[in-house]
């Protein structure tokens, strides 16, 4: 546990195995990226915290866990990062035939993201895309629209792009009624896909200096995340350090 928050100490190649599992199985499983923001995010919203810990896999995705982890005296194996393991599902897809759905993302992009992807990883089934309005999770009709277009779409992968907590809500709340086998809350990640956002390269990820590299590149959406809102996680790891429980 992590500030509260349970972790799944796993490498990415577990992670994948574990997605594939569940798509062979038909078990209806989610797959959540718990990072600074996330665990920040937690100790405000107790509601975010116990979505997060019924989750069945909450692999890390963001180098500093792993630093803290360390210091803490529980390292986890390794950071998986969310857009990575995407990608990898789409070459795994197009092997085995399996269908993704994209939630998520503004007006068109979700839709450019399936044309480039389908550019990209040829025979890929892209089994639906929709972008939701804003504040969409107010609109009980474009609700009801959502789930009856996912139920029909007979996916085996739903990726649900609209940022940390509403994504882990709308999954946690709705897998039951879809009945998609793995949900993924990922984020940017449509925006990558699409080209809308410029993804960071495998290096930077890995050497944990994709928040500044998203800072460089839109200082303005993420500078008070990054300087201001997100520091009190390591004062937060300190006090678990110190014997606080969260």
């Amino acid at each position: 546990m992590l500030l509260g928050v349970k972790i799944t100490n796993c490498t990415f190649d577990e992670v994948l195995a574990h997605c594939e599992e569940s798509i062979v199985s038909k078990k209806i499983k989610t797959y959540f990226t718990p990072n600074v923001d996330f665990l920040v995010k937690a100790q405000k919203d107790e509601y975010f915290k116990n979505i997060l810990n019924s989750s069945d896999v909450n692999f890390p995705d963001g180098k500093p866990l792993i630093w803290v982890s360390r210091y803490l005296k529980t390292p986890l194996k390794e950071k998986v990062s969310g857009s990575s393991l995407f990608f990898k599902l789409c070459e795994l897809s197009v092997l085995k035939g399996y269908r993704i759905f994209l939630l998520g993302a503004a007006s068109g992009v979700a839709e450019l993201a399936k044309k480039k992807l389908e550019n990209k990883y040829p025979g890929i089934q892209i089994s639906g895309v929709y972008s939701p309005s804003l504040g969409f999770e107010k609109n009980q009709a474009e609700i009801d629209q959502i789930l009856t277009m996912l139920k029909a779409s007979n996916s085996d992968i739903l990726v649900v792009g609209m940022g940390a907590p509403k994504q882990e809500k709308f999954i946690q709340k709705y897998k039951n009624t879809y009945l998609i086998p793995v949900s993924l809350g990922l984020g940017g990640t449509i925006d990558f896909a699409a080209g809308a956002q410029k993804m960071p390269s495998e290096w930077i990820k890995r050497s944990g200096l994709g928040w500044l590299y998203r800072l460089i590149l839109n200082p303005r959406k993420f500078w008070k995340r990054y300087i201001l809102e997100d520091l009190v996680f390591f004062k937060y790891v300190y006090q678990q350090k110190r014997g606080r429980q969260f």
